[in-house]
């Protein structure tokens, strides 16, 4: 089992019924909203821990990284070449499915989207964090478990 992948995709979850749960607009970010993304980010750290705890490659911490970069790849040609691709585009030529993907897909950094707002980086981080976490969970469970 990867629990990387699984960890993800329970983040993807249980900030939808957050955020779907809360009260007041989607752009007026709380404390709380802070504190759930950091600890999701944590599960996402202690889920890499596990993949090296239980003895799995490091490539298997990889694949939510590969997915993000893969949406984050499509958002930029389809952002360029959108208006040859009306389906996927909106009339601006924004590639507005596979932005959106992406920004459903890191939910569980929602609080940093809204915060990185208007700047290129609302979307790069994402995909830099996605591998960095379970990197740092990896590397450290790898650390401690060759070390016995």
């Amino acid at each position: 089992m990867n629990y990387v992948t699984v960890i993800y995709l329970l983040n993807i979850v249980l900030y939808a019924m957050y955020f779907f749960g809360k009260t007041g607009s989607e752009v007026a970010m709380s404390s709380l909203d802070y504190i759930v993304s950091g600890i999701l980010s944590l599960f996402l750290i202690f889920a890499g821990y596990l993949n090296a705890k239980k003895g799995m490659i490091y490539r298997t911490v990889l694949w939510v990284f590969f997915v993000n970069v893969f949406l984050f790849a499509c958002s930029g040609l389809f952002d360029q070449f959108g208006s040859d691709f009306n389906i996927l585009s909106t009339n601006n030529s924004d590639s507005l499915l596979f932005s959106l993907a992406l920004i459903i897909y890191n939910g569980s950094l929602f609080p940093l989207t809204v915060i990185l707002d208007g700047s290129g980086l609302a979307l790069i981080v994402p995909v830099i964090l996605s591998f960095m976490l379970p990197s740092l969970g990896y590397l450290g469970g790898k650390k401690l478990h060759s070390d016995k």
